[in-house]
């Protein structure tokens, strides 16, 4: 059930300016806010994950690779040249396989 939980939080964050901002300026204590509005609880990995903007991380607990770009791109762009961004998250999604992505 937690992986329905952490896509959502993604999309959530693909999906609302405002959160994306929140999210960007302080991870750490937006997941925690988010998630007390849940539920819903985030495994200790996942929340881990979320708040260290993991996305190597995330994609091996089988956050939903389409999205989980989206997400990356999102909060990491500014962060890192583009190119960088998509090799680095391949080689991270490569390391990890085909995990599963059912919820």
């Amino acid at each position: 059930m937690s992986k329905y939980l952490m896509n959502k939080f993604i999309h959530h964050v693909n999906m609302n300016e405002s959160a994306e901002k929140e999210y960007k300026s302080d991870p750490r204590a937006f997941v925690e806010m988010w998630e007390k509005g849940e539920k819903l609880k985030f495994t200790s990995e996942e929340r881990e994950a979320l708040c260290t903007k993991d996305y190597g991380k995330l994609y091996a607990l089988g956050a939903h690779p389409f999205t989980l770009w989206s997400f990356t791109e999102a909060v990491w762009l500014h962060e890192k040249p583009r190119e960088e961004l998509v090799k680095d998250y391949k080689e991270k999604a490569a390391k990890a396989g085909y995990p599963d992505f059912t919820t």
